[in-house]
């Protein structure tokens, strides 16, 4: 029921389902929700549901209820057994940036029929018409262009004056925007509704449940992400911790220590030698699918290998790409790399994720702390120090004092968290659930950041049909095994690093 491969999530980027296409009944003529949606189908180019969609406007300026007014879309895959429940799932998703409708067509083709409404109702600023989005100073013909500076602080200014001229970019927080989702709610004439939050969306979700607490339901967090974390800084201690975590399953794994059995040595070697020296390789556009020759620097491999601990498959590679690395064939790690850049850009609307991570992460990190915080880390202080230049060119919302504090609630609520989560480690859902009196957390053995497992699936579809955490049986996560390492090159690759 709960599909979370499409809520994957920076902090991460999307990952769709590869399931077969569902032929999924045209929504009733008599659902309530056709008096103000018009019906529609989405499609992520495998997967394809009827829908319902429309457009909702909501004030820009909250407070004042005057001035611009910014669209909302919003997709609906309707109940489909003849008596739903009447408590429909809204998903938030993860960024902050993706908006939640891109999502809706992942999770159409679940072969078990829906018994209440699914939601997607973008986030403010995240998707079109008003979708606060910029390339960062990319250039399609020149894939390089997007390899340099995450977050290039020219580019990041050019963003900022551009979106400037149309929005007032310290009206995009999450508090204003789960207001905007609770007036969303009542328009369609919900009444209570269950939360499923990935990544930064579990923020959202708890943001949500302070703000509106007699709309909540029930509370699905994936990927938790406490109130009091200040996101970036924490990114290079998760990344070593995920990727020692998975080197060490590797050493224990006899098939995996045989043919790699120096990989932190191979690793800080391959690092050691691009910080001295870029090297030049050739890699397919994401985008164009056109080869195309780049230099690779130590911080944009770095960063590609964090992304790759977000997912248990990508995650089995590493190993591989980094002896292959380290014999001097960079291209299959640059490859992954590259891929991973332009995934983020693609998906996040960069102008939402300044907004908000600007506001309420960045604006509280202390500058001091990010020396220790960083240390000893593969990513060190690349990351945050990337984030804070960009935050400092970018206009800063005004945040309330008890933006950081934990959730106090009685709403039942379920926390997954993944063993080897590099971003949002299952320490994250235990800070989060401290005053949470109805609450549930599930580590899920050898998982990561984004990912399905039937399992997992199984327990959500529990707790929503049962609105409780009580009683629930997480016995099956003791039978999840680590995905399997990659131990060979797939046919017809071959090196092209120089």
């Amino acid at each position: 029921m709960l599909n979370r491969r499409a809520l994957s999530l920076t902090f991460a980027f999307v990952i769709f389902p590869t399931l077969a296409a569902a032929a999924a009944p045209a929504p009733s003529s008599s659902h309530p929700l056709r008096a103000k949606l018009q019906p529609c189908r989405v499609s992520d180019g495998e997967t394809g549901a009827a829908a319902l969609c429309g457009t909702y406007q909501v004030w820009e300026k909250r407070a004042a209820k005057s001035g611009r007014k910014i669209g909302l879309k919003i997709v609906v895959l309707p109940a489909q057994t003849p008596h739903p429940k009447p408590d429909p799932i809204f998903f938030l998703a993860g960024g902050p940036g993706q908006a939640a409708t891109t999502i809706a067509a992942g999770m159409a083709g679940d072969p078990e029929p829906r018994n209440r409404d699914f939601v997607y109702v973008d986030q403010r600023g995240t998707g079109e018409p008003n979708r606060l989005g910029c390339e960062l100073g990319g250039h399609e013909d020149d894939l390089q262009s997007y390899l340099g500076e995450m977050f290039p602080v020219a580019a990041v200014e050019q963003c900022r004056d551009e979106l400037a001229k149309a929005a007032d970019l310290t009206l995009y927080t999450t508090d204003i925007s789960m207001d905007d989702l609770d007036e969303v709610r009542a328009w369609l004439g919900y009444g209570k509704i269950n939360l499923f939050g990935g990544s930064y969306g579990t923020r959202a979700a708890q943001v949500y449940l302070r703000r509106h607490p007699q709309s909540v339901r029930a509370l699905v967090l994936a990927g938790v992400v406490p109130m009091d974390e200040t996101l970036p800084i924490s990114h290079a201690a998760g990344g070593q911790r995920s990727l020692d975590l998975l080197l060490g399953w590797c050493e224990k794994d006899a098939a995996c220590h045989a043919k790699f059995p120096d990989t932190r040595k191979e690793l800080a070697a391959v690092l050691d030698r691009l910080a001295h020296d870029p090297v030049t390789v050739k890699v397919r556009n994401p985008r164009s699918g056109k080869e195309a020759e780049v230099r690779l620097s130590r911080e944009l491999v770095a960063d590609g290998i964090r992304w790759l601990l977000y997912n248990p498959g990508n995650s089995a590679r590493l190993p591989l790409l980094i002896h292959e690395a380290a014999a001097g064939d960079f291209a299959p790690l640059g490859q992954a790399a590259v891929s991973s850049r332009l995934g983020v850009i693609s998906d996040l609307a960069q102008g939402l994720f300044f907004s908000v991570t600007c506001s309420e992460d960045v604006a509280l990190i202390d500058p001091a702390q990010v020396a220790s915080r960083t240390a000893g880390s593969f990513l060190a202080d690349y990351r945050v120090r990337q984030q804070m230049a960009a935050c400092a060119v970018w206009p800063h919302a005004r945040i309330e004092p008890s933006h950081q504090e934990a959730i106090h609630s009685d709403v039942p609520v379920l926390l997954i968290s993944g063993e080897r989560d590099p971003v949002t480690p299952p320490a994250f859902a235990e800070r989060a659930a401290r005053y949470l009196t109805h609450a549930v957390q599930v580590v899920v053995p050898y998982g990561a950041h984004g990912g399905d497992d039937p399992c997992i699936e199984q327990i959500e579809r529990s707790f929503i049909a049962k609105g409780s955490a009580e009683g629930l049986d997480t016995s099956c996560v003791s039978r999840i095994k680590l995905t399997p390492f990659a131990l060979e090159k797939p046919k017809g690759e071959r090196a092209q690093g120089n």
